[in-house]
């Protein structure tokens, strides 16, 4: 089917779709059946899948019309949209539920599978998983009629207010984008395992290169959006689904780390493939991870029921890893090795092997969180801080349910970051030497030999954070015991970012590829500006808490900041958000901050709640830990609640101001509360870096995305 034809194809089923729309999950699931007859037929796989592709991508456009037209009879539609939301915000419901983001997974991996430029294979995993999301699409019924009594009850659910963030246009896309390219490299991954393949197609290398891009992206801008929103604890605390997502990032980075020039046969030649294939595998994983509920986390699909499918495809996808493997011992062993492995070479080596130990290791934590959770075993009290707080402060009636939410298993993020320094470590101290030795050799041994003196004198003696942190902040005591190792990993990483640099700006004046040089300069010095900004800002942040009446006269806080609260506005119209009823609203707080420099800012900020004004207020104490602390602030979390604070971004420090109204509000709504305000501000000094490390690594790497390679050598 040419491209042309393609495109009227999915105009054609749009609108059928829009007419008939009760025939869209038949639609669906013929293409699906399309799409897996493609993966074992290499004969007609394009043609297939281009019709399979046609067909998924003109359901999402009849989709996306529907919710335009607020649709409201189908039951997507009902579920994730509401008739007041901007047209943004109801596009970007396509990937608001279970139901869509499987059915765009499956669109785009139809689409990568009826663009394969590379000989056609035997069998294709890459159109056996699209076809198989598109059938659990088909099954998850996305064109389904809403059901009367739900009608009846309202006319649409509305939207999750966490959710309603000019950022879904771009986090969620982009994540399902980088997932969909890290799922097109399977095929070519086992066939390389297999020893099908001597050497790594030119399009696998593109879309490996734009699946890292796109998922660097994608996390930072999720970054952004958790610094904006208390539940989802700032910006990384390995949530279950960031910790999966980290796992796949670091298999991806192993990947291209292994792609020099590969070829069968070359030294440690199977490491690239296998960790594009456990790439793959952990893709899965985490999608379904999203959609469990057996772990605490904030990013889950409240409701979605087809972890099971995902789970399903990735055990599939590693017992077909783990056969390949053992199949091409017997070629790998025939091949042998064609050369020796060098110092250069030895450095990429040790570098790849120790991202996939990484990702590995990380995957390995959350299996055990799973199995902890299965075994339901108890977790430790230092894994619930505020806990005894909290319970303090709890009614009766609600002890139980607090006590269950903070026994619910997660990731152990403090054990996981004290094992994964040491790596990080020697990924620093490689990739200084590697970039430098390219410049000169005597400088790259003298400057490792400095560097690791350095980070072998910090880590026991203590270097900038742990001179610096003086308790004001919130920082668990287990990572406060290391902050020295944190230190000197932070020296690790100036040493790859020097090396970065001095070699990118030096090769970048002598050769003509000067934007290839200068990209791959700005993926590792963002990735090192990105460390540092986020490990500075999180181990000497601070924090002040103040319970003060609106339009009371200036705060004075330690940090030097004064701040006042000039006015509160109720809205009680309907904003297309999750509501009880006709009782929801928006409280937005006018606010005035001084900086130390004695700069007037002014700013609001959103406290939304479905519930009541009265029924959203639970005292002052529980108000500042459900700021301070994102387990409660998830506990304490419905569809319908978000809290938004006021940030001053600067190239010293990010500030936030958070104001939580619920008193003030249950006062002006005939409450029994006095008319105050609960006040935290939070200080993250050196926060830019992360920012600008995120740019130029996003940067970088997606150029390197666009960019056509050369012929390998």
């Amino acid at each position: 089917m040419p491209e042309r034809t393609s495109w009227v194809a999915v105009i054609l089923a749009a609108l059928a779709g829009v007419l008939f729309s009760g025939l869209g999950d038949v639609v669906i699931g013929l293409a699906a059946l399309s799409v897996l007859v493609a993966g074992a037929s290499a004969r007609y796989r394009l043609r297939l899948c281009r019709v399979g592709a046609a067909a998924l991508w003109g359901s999402i456009l009849t989709l996306a019309v529907l919710m335009l037209a607020d649709r409201f009879d189908v039951r997507y539609v009902w579920l994730y949209s509401g008739a007041e939301l901007p047209i943004f915000l109801k596009l970007s419901n396509l990937w608001g539920g279970d139901e869509g983001t499987t059915l765009l997974l499956a669109a785009f991996g139809a689409s990568l599978a009826a663009r394969s430029s590379s000989a056609p294979l035997r069998f294709d995993v890459t159109a056996f998983l699209a076809g198989a999301l598109a059938l659990a699409a088909a099954t998850l019924s996305p064109f389904a009629a809403t059901p009367p009594e739900w009608l009846e009850r309202a006319a649409y659910q509305g939207m999750n207010a966490h959710l309603m963030k000019v950022w879904m246009l771009a986090h969620a896309p982009l994540v399902l984008a980088a997932y969909a390219w890290t799922l097109s490299l399977a095929s070519p991954a086992l066939a390389a395992l297999a020893g099908d393949l001597a050497r790594w197609p030119d399009d696998a290398l593109i879309r490996a290169r734009r699946a890292w891009a796109l998922l660097t992206a994608g996390i930072g801008f999720g970054m952004v959006w958790a610094f904006e929103d208390a539940m989802y604890g700032q910006v990384w605390h390995w949530d279950p689904v960031q910790t999966a997502v980290f796992a796949v990032w670091c298999l991806l980075g192993a990947h291209l780390h292994g792609l020099s020039g590969w070829r069968a046969g070359r030294p440690m030649w199977r490491w690239t493939p296998l960790a594009a294939a456990l790439a793959a595998a952990l893709t899965l994983v985490a999608m379904g991870v999203t959609r469990h509920d057996a772990l605490a986390s904030s990013h889950r699909y409240v409701g979605a029921t087809s972890s099971f499918v995902y789970f399903s495809l990735a055990g599939l996808l590693v017992l077909t890893i783990g056969a390949t493997w053992v199949r091409g011992l017997r070629r790998a062993a025939a091949v042998g090795s064609q050369s020796p492995l060098g110092l250069s070479t030895g450095a990429l080596r040790a570098t790849q092997v120790a991202f996939v130990i990484v990702g590995v290791f990380a995957a390995a934590h959350l299996a055990w969180a799973f199995a902890a959770s299965a075994k339901e075993l108890p977790r430790p009290d230092e894994l619930r801080p505020f806990f005894s707080t909290l319970t303090n402060w709890a009614r009766g009636s609600e002890l139980p349910y607090l006590r269950s939410a903070f026994a619910q298993w997660d990731v152990d993020g403090y054990a996981l970051a004290q094992a994964l320094l040491f790596p990080l470590i020697v990924v620093g101290l490689l990739g200084g030497w590697f970039f430098l030795r390219r410049v000169s050799a005597r400088l790259a041994w003298m400057s490792l030999a400095l560097a690791s003196v350095a980070c072998a004198g910090i880590w026991f003696e203590g270097g900038v954070l742990v001179r610096e942190y003086s308790g004001k902040g919130v920082l668990s005591q287990q990572i406060i015991a290391v902050l020295p190792r944190i230190d000197a990993s932070l020296a690790a990483g100036a040493y790859l970012a020097l090396g970065t640099a001095v070699w990118s700006i030096r090769t970048a004046c002598k050769t003509s590829a000067k934007g290839y040089v200068l990209s791959l300069g700005m993926v590792h010095l963002g990735a090192m500006m990105s460390l540092w900004g986020a490990l500075l800002s999180t181990a000497l942040n601070g924090y002040s808490q103040h319970v003060i009446d609106v339009a009371e006269t200036w705060q004075r806080d330690h940090h030097g900041y004064a701040f006042r609260v000039t006015s509160l506005a109720v809205d009680h119209s309907a904003d297309g958000g999750r509501t009880n009823g006709e009782a929801g609203f928006r409280a937005l707080a006018q606010v005035e901050l001084r900086t130390p420099s004695h700069q007037v800012l002014n700013g609001e900020t959103l406290y939304r709640d479905g519930r009541r004004a009265v029924e959203g207020y639970a005292g002052p104490v529980r108000q500042i830990c459900e700021i301070l602390d994102y387990r409660y602030a998830r506990y304490a979390n419905t569809p319908g609640y978000v809290l938004d604070p006021f940030i001053d971004r600067g190239w010293e420090r990010d500030v936030q101001l958070w104001v939580s109204p619920s008193a003030a509000v249950a006062a002006l709504e005939g409450g029994p509360q006095a008319s105050q305000v609960v006040v935290v501000l939070r200080v993250f000094p050196f926060a830019s870096l992360l920012w600008m490390g995120l740019l130029l690594t996003s940067a970088g790497a997606l150029w390197l995305a666009l960019r056509r390679p050369k012929e390998h050598s």
